[in-house]
């Protein structure tokens, strides 16, 4: 350890030692709303595209990606005692241009050894979240943090390459997006007695998904009251550890942002009461009927099957797939349902995203121009709506719903040889439908319920 390190450590330990403890509380971790604002320090490594051939850019070995300054925020809505809804954001947004020290065939373009060429690397990450505290003392937490990771990331190359020996200037992308679930533990200690001026915390969330990747994401560091609402933080970041292998067409990724933050953290409002211990007034007249009601299915399977056609960039092929088929040829399906209500007014949101590659089919396309080919298609559905409960027996309720239902399919095809070389095409496109609807739920005993829910929408505006 350095000299500077050393001085660094100790001064911080005597500001430490030196803060003034606030007004005493029971609830150090006092607050109903929390915004945390970070500057990141960031340094990205990995690829995106096939690596182990030359259509795959390197951001690090290829380009010299190194250390920028972005940002990250966190908002936190501390709504029940021991329940949060969170929202993270984590942008990053990088350009650098260099001469290639090799030959780069990226997304059907050439980009020749010692050309010049400029790339970018965009990775939007944007994680709705929920946590749960298993332990909430007057000194901190320890909870379980669920969210889901909307990761959009691209890379794109332009500059002088060359297509069947004619040179011009070039463009290529390659994109990859998924909603990534991601599970783990996190917490919040205050050591000091009877004082909120100082904390640790930190946070660790990671999911595998099986043969097709793994994402993890972490963080953690100290706290330094500045008032009694606003606090100084600083720490380390992994924001994002993603690696994605193995689909049919070829996408593959494997990127990791991290590095050190350093920010703000501003808490208000009073934290919500636990549950009233039971007296005999309580356990005569029973316990009070909350007005929140939040129901939560983190995972479920939507038993599906596609029929009709594929297309991208005016290519059309014919798709059959069954259901059976589906889960043989899935390469990746998340689906998740909140719905969060307070008296009659709640609010529906369903998640859904499906990737599903064929084999390769022997159908000859384009009147034998190619053999055959292999599609993968992704489609990502989000559908938030506003509801008010028209009906509320015991057994029985109804809803009327109103909301949207934005989509994005991310469709590709890739063509066998025919009267043609192979060739390989793609197409993303993503819209909005306004949509109505009704819910109807029936309650079978104490733990079983029967739901059916249909809407209708677009009507003009979208689809």
């Amino acid at each position: 350890m350095g000299t500077r390190t050393k001085l660094l450590l100790a001064v911080a330990m005597f500001v430490v030692a030196a803060v003034t403890p606030c007004h005493a509380q029971d609830d150090l971790d006092n607050y109903k709303f929390r915004l945390d604002g970070d500057w990141w320090f960031s340094h990205p490594t990995g690829y995106l595209g096939a690596q182990g051939s030359n259509n795959y850019l390197h951001i690090n070995h290829d380009f010299g990606f190194g250390n920028y300054s972005t940002f990250t925020a966190r908002f936190d809505w501390h709504f029940k005692h021991k329940h949060h809804f969170l929202f993270t954001v984590s942008p990053v947004n990088n350009t650098k241009t260099r001469d290639l020290s090799r030959t780069i065939e990226f997304q059907g373009q050439t980009f020749d050894l010692g050309a010049q060429a400029t790339a970018k690397l965009r990775a939007y990450n944007f994680a709705p979240g929920y946590e749960y505290d298993i332990i909430r003392r007057n000194h901190g937490f320890l909870g379980i943090e669920v969210d889901f990771n909307l990761l959009d990331s691209e890379a794109s190359l332009r500059g002088t390459g060359s297509v069947n020996g004619i040179t011009a200037s070039r463009y290529a992308s390659k994109s990859f997006f998924a909603p990534l679930p991601a599970v783990g533990p996190i917490f919040r200690w205050y050591p000091l007695h009877d004082s909120n001026r100082f904390s640790l915390f930190g946070s660790f969330r990671g999911m595998s998904f099986f043969g097709y990747g793994n994402f993890l994401a972490s963080s953690g560091g100290i706290n330094l009251g500045l008032t009694q609402h606003l606090m100084f933080q600083a720490g380390y970041q992994l924001g994002s550890r993603l690696s994605v292998h193995g689909t049919s067409d070829e996408i593959a990724i494997q990127l990791t942002q991290k590095g050190p933050t350093a920010g703000l953290e501003y808490s208000w409002g009073e934290s919500p009461e636990g549950k009233p211990r039971k007296t005999a007034s309580t356990e005569a007249g029973g316990n009070a009927v909350s007005e929140w009601h939040v129901d939560w299915i983190p995972f479920y399977m939507w038993f599906t099957g596609l029929n009709g056609n594929v297309g991208a960039q005016g290519y059309v092929v014919p798709v059959d797939v069954s259901f059976s088929q589906v889960f043989s040829q899935l390469n990746i399906g998340l689906m998740t349902d909140l719905d969060v209500r307070r008296k009659r007014i709640g609010l529906l949101t369903d998640l859904m995203f499906i990737s599903v590659s064929s084999d390769q089919k022997s159908t000859p396309v384009q009147g034998g121009a190619y053999s055959g080919f292999q599609f993968n298609a992704k489609t990502f559905t989000i559908n938030p709506y506003l509801y008010y409960r028209v009906i509320e027996r015991q057994r029985f309720s109804a809803d009327f719903l109103a909301g949207a239902r934005f989509w994005r399919l991310d469709n590709s095809i890739s063509f066998q040889p025919g009267a043609l070389a192979a060739a390989s095409v793609g197409q993303t496109q993503s819209w909005v439908d306004p949509v109505l609807g009704a819910r109807f739920r029936v309650n079978i005993g104490k733990t079983w319920y029967a739901s059916l829910i249909g809407d209708a929408g677009g009507f003009g505006a979208g689809s």
